[in-house]
């Protein structure tokens, strides 16, 4: 089987489900050793860490709210221990709510904001200060077509994945010459 990520180093947020386990799992297929984060679903992030086995790849769980600060500086801290090492990271941690605008209360909007807008922001710099250090790697962002369009209902997850769109294009910008290439999958 043809791996052409064998050796890479990945970090996936949000990996205990969804969108993330699958991104990590794809990951591991490619050849990928992986680090899976997750908030408060320890089950299913170890689930995913199962499965990455069961490919005959490393992977481990670890726990992260990615809108605190200090828990980002703690979960990149274990994989740079870990691995030696970051080449991949995917900011896929998101939530939403839906609510309407006139209903939306503030936790509910800085719950959104910090994690999925301030969660991108923190990991992305801390990985692109990894991979400074060794020679270049690769963001991708997970954004939503819901930027483009008014979706009801969700104007704090638009906004902030409207934010995570140019937070990108600054980030690739200012992080190419280091050769790290940051990309939104929306």
């Amino acid at each position: 089987m043809h791996q052409p990520l064998l050796g890479k180093i990945a970090l996936v947020t949000g990996a205990s489900k969804g969108v993330g386990k699958g991104i990590a799992l794809e990951l591991a297929r490619q050849g990928c050793r992986v680090a899976v984060n997750y908030n408060s679903d320890a089950a299913g992030a170890d689930q995913t860490v199962a499965e990455i086995a069961a490919l005959g790849c490393e992977g481990f769980a670890v726990q992260a709210n990615v809108g605190v600060w200090a828990d980002v500086e703690r979960m990149f801290a274990a994989v740079l221990e870990r691995f030696g090492r970051l080449d991949i990271h995917v900011n896929n941690a998101g939530v939403q709510t839906w609510k309407p605008l006139l209903e939306l209360g503030e936790r509910e909007w800085d719950k959104v904001i910090d994690t999925n807008l301030k969660g991108c922001f923190v990991c992305t710099q801390l990985a692109g200060r990894a991979m400074e250090e060794t020679g270049g790697g690769n963001i991708i962002n997970i954004g939503s077509g819901c930027n483009k369009w008014p979706f009801p209902n969700l104007v704090d997850y638009t906004a902030s994945k409207g934010g995570i769109e140019q937070l990108t294009k600054v980030a690739a910008v200012e992080l190419g010459k280091y050769g790290i290439r940051v990309n939104c999958v929306a």
